[in-house]
């Protein structure tokens, strides 16, 4: 954070069975305060960052609000975690689920977000992106995927104005990483994947200084998970 501090998100036993949890801490980590937010039923927090006015955004999930069986959960704080807006989005159709796993400020003070939709696409899970504005308030949504399985766990801004979402696609049974560059309208300009017939998930996505991307998650190629670092030029091709 700003101050040189920390702040996590994540998941507590709070009012209902799973609240959203906060936690500021100092430089050394020692608490500073701690905030729940979420209603009757389970919430959780999968990603937080610090605004551009010193305040978070936090993404998550929620079975307490929203439309659908769980939706994803936004959350405005101010700098010392008082709720200033909660926003949901996800299909309304029962039984269905989507999850926000990363948020990033965009430079007009918006907000975009992944992770998945178990609707709205080919495939039975399939990456989601979400654009809005300072509110929240929706731009914009996509789903990107193939036949089976897809789910987005990062997403930047590029310095390009559009965006960059790094995950995972089921390709016949193993993952494979799968990286995403769309344009600021949220239109795919390529996609990448990369794979040794194994399991791989990309997990975290940075775009570096030479307009690249630097790639982190998993791979079980040699027999045991391990952490996997893929880096690519400005086109995802490795290098």
């Amino acid at each position: 954070t700003l101050d040189g501090g920390y702040i996590i998100t994540g998941e507590s036993d709070g009012v209902g069975d799973w609240d959203v949890y906060l936690i500021k801490t100092d430089s050394i980590g020692d608490t500073l305060w701690t905030r729940t937010y979420g209603g009757d039923d389970n919430d959780g927090g999968l990603s937080v960052v610090q605004t551009s006015d010193g305040g978070y955004i936090i993404a998550g999930w929620t079975m307490s609000y929203g439309a659908g069986m769980e939706d994803v959960y936004l959350i405005k704080t101010n700098s010392r975690g008082d709720t200033l807006w909660t926003r949901t989005y996800g299909d309304t159709s029962f039984g269905v689920m989507e999850r926000g796993y990363s948020v990033w400020e965009t430079s007009d003070s918006g907000y975009v977000m992944t992770g998945y939709s178990s609707t709205g696409g080919p495939g039975t899970e399939d990456i989601y992106l979400i654009r809005t504005d300072h509110q929240g308030d929706t731009l914009w949504t996509r789903t990107y995927g193939g036949p089976m399985e897809d789910l987005g766990f990062s997403v930047q801004q590029t310095t390009d104005g559009g965006y960059i979402v790094a995950g995972f696609t089921n390709n016949g049974g193993q993952h494979d990483f799968y990286l995403i560059k769309a344009d600021s309208s949220g239109n795919p300009l390529w996609t990448r994947t990369y794979g040794t017939g194994a399991t791989e998930q990309g997990y975290s996505v940075q775009q570096t200084s030479d307009r690249g991307y630097i790639i982190g998650g998993l791979s079980n190629a040699y027999g045991t998970v391990d952490v996997c670092l893929v880096k690519t030029d400005s086109l995802g091709a490795p290098n």
